[in-house]
């Protein structure tokens, strides 16, 4: 639970580097002033390139989402329905040959209306929220782009050690591919337990992999590494739209250690029922809840949303939308709700975390609303830099365990806080 942390009042700037920091002291200094750093208010002149900015991300973002539930090769699929023979474009194309073409006939004009849908609602979130700050679309768009970053600078250690270790470099740096091929071999071997008739292997292995996501995403939140590490960037904002709202498994380090359970997992899950991919099946599940998925993260929207009586049976099917909204509120109370997704949310109703979204969109962000420090770098690596400050101040072998690794409501003795100023 985003639960604010204890923090010493007598902290300042210097004081990692003045009791012995881990770096030269000038060195120290200057990392330490390009954490303090904050990005000035925006002048009127910058407007028409922030909006040109965002435009050109809406357009991005809509042809990524086409592009990638058609040609890519992992679990961006969302189901885990996808084998290692070839992108899903490729085995797409052999599931239609020799079948009929109405999975085409429904398929292109769905994507090219989720295609316009996106960049429109995109566009029209952003140009509905003019009493936004400025300043914090600045930074917090940043921050999207540092945490982003941080995907790529793991990558790259890993090459580093890859090279090292005399494998190559490039080796290594594709280090989330061939753990991505392992375990789809090890999937594989996994029996198919019940076989249901089509098409409900698709809705009970949906049904079934939520849980696992469900917990997983439960974790995000009550977990200390998992929270401070992975999640708590997601839920940071104190508004929400697509470039400000941070991606979730890009979060450094951990995105290493989070795919291979989290594969394994929706791929088991999605095995047990069906001995063959089904992927046209989940291709069209997957584009159709792209619909409802614009408007989970875009304040904005979410009276769109509301009053369409269609985007909110389709949200409370997929748990998006309105739904996936009152997941990121900021009220007490409420920072464990609506952790789940299709279909309609059953583990949050099973477990008693659903809670249904009011017509009035709640505050969002962290609990109780805290003031963010706007240095992008230092949000993005705020829990490495607690967890490293937590383990050298807190002494003895059971307080430092329950750092890393306690509950994500424990605060120790001596800790600090480098999400706020």
């Amino acid at each position: 639970m985003d639960l604010p942390f204890r923090t010493l009042q007598s902290q300042s700037p210097g004081d990692l580097v003045r009791r012995g920091g881990f770096l030269p002291l000038a060195r120290g200094r200057r990392l330490l002033k390009l954490l303090e750093w904050e990005p000035a208010e925006p002048q009127a002149r910058w407007e028409p390139w922030i909006r040109a900015g965002y435009l050109v991300f809406a357009i991005a973002f809509s042809l990524t989402v086409v592009v990638d539930a058609f040609a890519h090769e992992t679990v961006m699929l969302g189901l885990g329905l996808v084998d290692e023979r070839g992108s899903a474009l490729t085995r797409l194309e052999s599931q239609l040959a020799g079948v009929s073409l109405r999975w085409l006939a429904v398929m292109v004009p769905l994507s090219a209306f989720v295609l316009a849908w996106n960049g429109v609602m995109l566009y029209r979130g952003f140009s509905l929220a003019n009493g936004l700050p400025r300043r914090q679309i600045v930074s917090l768009f940043l921050l999207t782009m540092t945490v982003s970053l941080m995907l790529y600078v793991g990558l790259a250690l890993a090459g580093a050690v890859s090279a090292a270790m005399g494998h190559g470099f490039f080796f290594g740096f594709s280090l989330v591919r061939h753990y991505t091929v392992w375990c789809r071999a090890l999937v594989a071997r996994v029996p198919t337990l019940v076989h249901l008739p089509y098409p409900l292997p698709l809705f009970a292995s949906m049904a079934l992999v939520d849980l696992f996501q469900y917990w997983f995403h439960r974790l995000g939140h009550t977990w200390r590494p998992f929270w401070l590490l992975w999640h708590r960037p997601h839920h940071m904002p104190p508004f929400l739209t697509i470039p400000t709202t941070q991606p979730v498994f890009s979060a450094f380090p951990l995105f290493i250690l989070l795919s291979v359970p989290f594969q394994l997992g929706v791929g088991i899950c999605a095995k047990l029922f069906y001995s063959d991919t089904m992927i046209a099946e989940a291709l069209l599940v997957r584009m159709i809840g792209q619909v409802v998925l614009i408007g989970s993260h875009n304040t904005a929207l979410y009276l769109t949303f509301w009053k369409s009586r269609t985007l909110r049976v389709l949200s409370a099917f997929f748990g998006e939308g309105p739904y996936h909204y009152m997941h990121h509120s900021a009220l007490p109370g409420q920072s464990l709700i609506n952790l789940g997704g299709p279909p309609f949310m059953l583990w949050d109703r099973v477990f008693g975390t659903y809670v249904p979204p009011t017509e009035t969109p709640p505050p969002v962000g962290l609990t109780g609303s805290p003031r963010l420090h706007l240095n992008p770098l230092r949000l993005g690596l705020a829990g490495l830099l607690q967890l490293g400050y937590e383990l050298r101040r807190n002494r003895g072998l059971v307080a430092r365990l329950r750092v890393l690794f306690g509950s994500s409501n424990f605060a120790p003795a001596q800790t600090k806080d480098y999400v706020s100023p």
